[in-house]
């Protein structure tokens, strides 16, 4: 009897300690998941004169990579007057442009602080709303009517 009470008590012993690194496991792979912390802020954002212009400003967000975009009202271009490309740093308190693009009216070189919230990021103070929040969705309306489109 003493050794079917010794195997019981490791069989329970080794079923807490499976359970116990399970859920430690778990918790890891919630962790790692989300150190990423970029994919939260995945998504479309626009700004209204960015850079103090009449122009439309895009920031699309990719996991840690960033793209930022300029659009004007001529109709003529179909794709954007000015681009730069960047990333986030390790804590997300920075975009670090990488490519400022061939535009001399480009502002986007260096690093820039920014700070998030659910609906928007703003960089060096400006507010960049997203696409799908109500205020994303007037300033489009805005920008279009603006443009006549």
């Amino acid at each position: 009897m003493r050794i079917t009470s010794a195997v019981r008590r490791t069989r329970a012993k080794m079923t807490v300690s499976i359970a116990a690194l399970a859920a430690g496991s778990l918790i890891l792979t919630a962790c790692s998941g989300s150190s990423d912390g970029a994919s939260k802020l995945d998504g479309t954002y626009y700004i209204k004169d960015v850079n103090r212009t009449s122009n439309l400003g895009q920031l699309v967000v990719k996991g840690n990579n960033v793209s930022h975009h300029e659009y004007n009202c001529d109709g003529v271009y179909e794709k954007p007057g000015v681009t730069s490309t960047g990333e986030f740093n390790k804590d997300q308190s920075q975009i670090i442009w990488t490519v400022a693009g061939d535009d001399s009216r480009n502002k986007r070189t260096g690093s820039e602080s920014i700070s998030t919230s659910e609906t928007s990021i703003s960089i060096s103070g400006s507010a960049y709303v997203r696409d799908n929040s109500d205020a994303g969705k007037a300033l489009l309306d805005g920008y279009k009517t603006k443009c006549g489109t």
